[in-house]
């Protein structure tokens, strides 16, 4: 007994550590803004949960903060704010408090912006240098000066002035007098235009290549043609580097040629996945692609998903168009397998598509023959449909993975007749829209929503596909994968012509990439009104993963007796 007792105290021993102290820092007198960059400025702040921090160390940085804040302050044009500044010891710890009066700001006393070289009365550039945000009288705010500055010479560059440099950029403080200079003096150098291109590698027509090229020989040479000509050839997906070397102008001419050099990826690639999400369960994926099939860029691919839910299967060939950035045809061959709660279809299709860009919007119109075996409640039988549809797509987001600011809409609409090789005739539209929008410091709010309508004069002919069905990860939380639809008379669900989902979220960031949600959903599938919504609600999780958002959620079915509780597991980008 008495070994048990040395020994327990010997491990409650070991298992005591002294904790390290604790800095509150305190700020007054500052708005939200400067006092961020106080904040990312100050040493007490960055280290004041560090584990080997000390009374000495706490003391060092308390007595540095007065210079770091100055610091801090000089990109908003105060360079002589006063700093009273106290640090205590109690028992919760040590308490820094700097109170801080920014004083009187430095004013523009006068911008000095001169032009010389080939562009000097260029009305472009001259129009630029007339909108820089650069006042006399106004407070120096540097940031500005570094924004005008980098204007200035982009304004000079995208209009065919590829050498623009500064003989003189500086911003000149006098702080006896709260007066600042700001002098720009740029030299654009003379005009240049695009010469011939010439590709190097690649192992693809000059014909293809060419067509990617934004820009004509002899037009006015610019930074952004260049990149989107790169971003192009980068994203087709033929190539493992692109690189572009502007040469030497010949003699007496302001035409520039350019070099691009290719690097070909390999002629295949394979990739696998295994993922989970509680719509799907378990899902594996396949997928193979043929980059290159000939000189002309056509390229096959086939993919593979199998999950205890559904069973997709796809092979495409793909041909570039005139725009082969974004102007692609495609041809497809689909087979899916479902089984949902209590549905159950077979799919099998043969589809031609065109993908562009009109403007800002993603089109792809397409025609679809498709054999359909169904084992719904109320029929089951076999549907050979024509279908023609179109889909329009428009995305504005500041990052697609994990978004701070973005929206999202889509259209689209699908038809059939008897009259032409289908067993039905429908017409069907659909529109789902998302937002995203940064809310408060920390937050995002999300709102989602969807609607769908139906127009045929035999719904129980329609095939399970082209009928609403709504529920799960991606719709209305809480309840199963497409379990809220209309129901018969043995309520065996059925589908519904028409189709209402509504969502509203908000994300706290608690972490890093990492973020607490609150939600609501409300929605159903319907074939008459008034509409019998379903509404859930709940809390998640979310991880901003490299490859995406991953989210957890718990929801309540807030229509059900009881209020049951399901748990959701999704994961994708935001956009």
């Amino acid at each position: 007994m008495s070994r048990f007792l040395v020994l327990l105290l010997l491990l409650t021993g070991m298992m005591v550590v002294q904790a390290a102290p604790s800095v509150n820092v305190k700020l007054e007198g500052l708005d939200r803004e400067q006092e961020k960059n106080v904040r990312a400025y100050l040493t007490i702040v960055q280290e004041r949960r560090a584990d080997d921090l000390t009374e000495g160390r706490i003391r060092r940085y308390h007595a540095r903060a007065p210079r770091e804040i100055r610091e801090a302050l000089q990109p908003y044009g105060y360079y002589q704010p006063l700093i009273q500044s106290s640090l205590e010891h109690s028992e919760g710890g040590w308490v820094a408090r700097y109170v801080i009066d920014p004083g009187p700001p430095v004013l523009v006393s006068a911008v000095d912006v001169q032009i010389s070289g080939a562009g000097k009365d260029d009305a472009i550039i001259l129009r630029t240098v007339q909108s820089l945000p650069l006042e006399v009288n106004d407070r120096l705010v540097h940031a500005r000066y570094e924004k005008a500055k980098v204007r200035l010479r982009e304004a000079a560059v995208d209009n065919g002035y590829r050498d623009a440099r500064y003989l003189k950029s500086e911003v000149r403080v006098l702080q006896s007098s709260n007066q600042a200079v700001v002098v720009l003096h740029l030299d654009t150098g003379n005009k240049a235009y695009f010469g011939p291109v010439r590709f190097e590698g690649g192992n693809l027509s000059d014909d293809l290549l060419a067509r990617y090229i934004p820009f004509k020989v002899g037009e006015v040479w610019s930074t952004k043609e260049l990149l989107l000509l790169q971003r192009g050839l980068v994203d087709s997906g033929y190539f493992l580097s692109v690189n572009i070397v502007p040469q030497a102008a010949p003699d007496d001419s302001n035409q520039v040629p350019i070099v691009v050099m290719l690097t070909p990826h390999k002629l295949q690639r394979y990739s696998f996945g295994l993922g989970y999400s509680t719509n799907l369960g378990i899902q594996g994926s396949v997928d193979w692609l043929h980059r290159r099939i000939n000189r002309h860029g056509h390229r096959l691919g086939a993919e593979v998903s199998v999950s205890p839910v559904r069973q997709d299967a796809s092979t495409t060939y793909s041909i570039p168009l005139s725009r082969p950035r974004t102007d692609v045809l495609e041809f497809s061959g689909i087979f899916r397998n479902e089984d949902t709660v209590d549905v159950k279809s077979t799919v099998s299709e043969l589809r031609a598509s065109r993908n562009l860009m009109r403007g800002e919007w993603r089109e792809a119109l397409s025609v679809g023959y498709k054999h359909e075996v169904d084992d719904l409640p109320d029929s089951y039988g076999v549907s050979n449909l024509l279908i023609p549809k179109g889909t329009w797509t428009l995305v504005k987001a500041d990052n697609r993975l994990h978004a701070k600011e973005g929206f999202r809409v889509d259209l689209e609409t699908s038809a059939s007749a008897q009259a032409l090789l289908s067993d039905s005739t429908f017409l069907q539209g659909v529109m789902a829209g998302k937002l995203v929008h940064t809310l408060g410091d920390e937050g995002r709010l999300i709102l989602r929503a969807e609607a769908g309508a139906t127009t045929t004069t035999d719904f129980e002919s329609l095939p399970a596909t082209v009928r609403f069905f709504t529920g799960g990860d991606n719709s209305v939380r809480g309840y199963e994968y497409k379990s809220l639809a209309p129901s018969n008379e043995e309520g065996d669900l059925i589908g519904g012509k028409y189709l209402l989902v509504g969502s509203v979220e908000y994300d706290y960031n608690v972490y890093k990439k990492w973020y607490l949600a609150a939600f609501y959903d409300i929605g159903s599938a319907f074939n008459e009104s008034p509409i019998d919504a379903s509404s859930g609600a709940g809390i998640g999780i979310r991880w901003a993963s490299p490859v995406g958002m991953i989210r957890v959620d718990v929801a309540s079915a807030l229509s059900e007796d009881g209020n049951p509780w399901r748990l959701h597991i999704s994961f994708g980008p935001d956009f």
